[in-house]
């Protein structure tokens, strides 16, 4: 279903809730941004642009192996509530959002300053994007329900 959805949705991008069980808490992976200028150092999932003719599915595993150098596997979808399940971010641009476990470790490139695990508590003290937040909040729950 979100594969036929994010056809239809204007600029659909793809990201992942990358989750560790490894510490005491569950963490989820936190990446800051090196640019555009006006984001630098703000903290985001990673993921990217579904490139024309791509499925939401492939386009996010091709692009955390971009991104993060790694491969992830896909757990469930992090929804929304509208019906599509895509969540409002930046430029007008709807995301679909998946938790996944990290099979390899991811790496920062150059496109982020940093990688961070973070707990719930210490998500919540990140300068996140504002459409951020509330997909790492029911990121989170969902995690918690496990």
């Amino acid at each position: 279903m979100i594969d036929r959805l994010a056809a239809m949705s204007k600029k659909p991008v793809v990201a992942a809730a990358i989750f560790d069980f490894s510490a005491d808490e569950p963490r989820i992976l936190a990446a800051s941004r090196a640019y555009p200028e006006d984001l630098r150092g703000r903290f985001e999932l990673p993921g990217g642009k579904i490139e024309p003719d791509e499925q939401p599915y492939e386009a996010l595993l091709r692009e955390i192996r971009e991104e993060l150098g790694c491969t992830i596997q896909p757990d469930r979808p992090v929804l929304s509530d509208s019906e599509d399940g895509a969540w409002p971010i930046l430029d007008d641009r709807k995301m679909y959002v998946w938790l996944a476990e990290a099979i390899e470790t991811p790496e920062p490139s150059k496109d982020h300053l940093e990688l961070r695990w973070v707990t719930r508590r210490e998500a919540r003290n990140l300068d996140w994007l504002k459409p951020d937040i509330p997909i790492v909040k029911a990121a989170f729950d969902l995690l918690y329900q496990n």
